[in-house]
């Protein structure tokens, strides 16, 4: 038995066993303890990024594309149907100077709320103009492409605000306080390692082997693989964590992109395209619609196979790298792993986590088409 069947036969444990669906689940290789000094930031980079066409995901290797960029490069490649031009109206200095209070305001407001917040505001600081941006304002919301790129203005003004979501790390660590427990087993012997009908058909990006790092084919994962492996994993708590894009976000315009290839709304001549965004080598061709986060994990690996003691030596060596199957080395907020060789010969591996520390093993992705709404049928040629 290869290792890569060991890593399918785990991935339908978990899947199973965690309530969660082989049409969308991706295993995060190594998990990510989530920490209140990371916060926000370090939380919605998981839902930033666009993950690969895979099974399981390794985050600090996968880098590529992330949702904000790709869609602001998607939103300056289309023509809205208004011809309004809020700068032009109102004066460059005041349009920056009221770029830079949306930026001040926690959290960003939504684009239809910027009729009444530009007039308040320019009723202070620019009069003459409140009634004229406001106005430009309000026709320009009626637009979806041209509301979209106005929400985007507070996102690309230096220094820009960070892509933001509606919820954040204090209220996903108040969510799992409150989710159900989970556990579940798997023996080598009897779970199937059949993931040719998952969502990826069974692809997969970056797989390590026995420790973080190691390949899947190198000969101590190779020979793990082979024994008789069984596995008990529970959990204190389990949550499957979502939340909305925030006001840079604009549904409705990117629905529409989605909708049509041609001009409009795509620009002829733009180096961004259709293609080049939804199509076969697309950079938005998947989303990250929801986290599964747990806390207080005890994840025991028993392999029935007799190491040598030179092979004993050089897998404690690495234990501290991270074992399989989540990776996480000692000390690593909260997490501890351990390696025991009993005089039997089998060899057990060891992974907890500590009670209300967020650790994240997983994302659940949807294709473009499905996150948008529509069907191939449906989008225009």
């Amino acid at each position: 038995m290869s290792f890569i069947t060991v890593q399918n036969q785990l991935y339908n444990a978990l899947t199973q066993g965690l309530g969660q669906s082989d049409q969308t689940f991706q295993l995060l290789q190594p998990a990510a303890p989530l920490s209140a000094e990371g916060g926000d930031t370090f939380l919605w980079s998981f839902l930033n990024n666009i993950p690969p066409l895979s099974l399981d995901q390794n985050y600090t290797q996968s880098g590529g594309n992330q949702l904000f960029s790709d869609y602001k490069g998607a939103l300056s490649a289309l023509r809205p149907a208004t011809k309004i031009d809020v700068k032009q109206e109102v004066g460059e200095e005041n349009f920056q100077s009221f770029v830079r209070y949306l930026q001040s305001l926690r959290p960003i407001p939504p684009v239809n709320q910027f009729p009444d917040i530009f007039f308040n505001w320019a009723m202070v600081n620019a009069p003459d103009v409140a009634q004229q941006g406001a106005s430009a304002y309000a026709a320009i919301i009626l637009d979806p492409i041209g509301s979209a790129q106005q929400a985007l203005m507070p996102y690309m003004q230096k220094p820009p605000a960070p892509p933001d979501w509606a919820r954040g790390y204090d209220a996903l660590v108040q969510d799992l306080s409150q989710a159900p427990q989970r556990a579940f087993e798997m023996r080598s012997s009897t779970t199937s390692s059949d993931v040719s009908r998952s969502w990826s058909s069974g692809r997969r990006s970056v797989l390590f082997g026995l420790w973080r790092g190691s390949e899947s084919t190198e000969r101590l994962s190779e020979f793990f693989a082979q024994s008789e492996i069984s596995i008990r994993a529970s959990f204190g708590h389990v949550l499957s964590f979502q939340t909305n894009a925030g006001a840079w976000y604009g549904s409705s315009a990117l629905g529409t992109a989605y909708a049509k290839k041609g001009d409009p709304p795509w620009r002829s001549g733009s180096a961004i395209t259709w293609e080049s965004t939804f199509g076969a080598s697309g950079n938005i061709q998947r989303v990250t619609v929801n986290l599964l986060v747990a806390d207080a994990m005890d994840i025991s690996v028993t392999a029935r196979t007799s190491f040598s003691q030179q092979d004993q030596q050089i897998i404690r060596g690495n234990s501290g790298s991270g074992l399989w199957p989540f990776y996480n080395g000692s000390g690593e907020h909260g997490m501890t792993t351990n390696t025991q060789f009993g005089d039997r010969g089998e060899t057990t591996l060891t992974t907890k986590s500590s009670p209300g520390v967020p650790v994240l093993i997983g994302v659940n992705v949807l294709p473009i088409s499905r996150f948008l709404g529509y069907t191939s049928a449906a989008r225009e040629q």
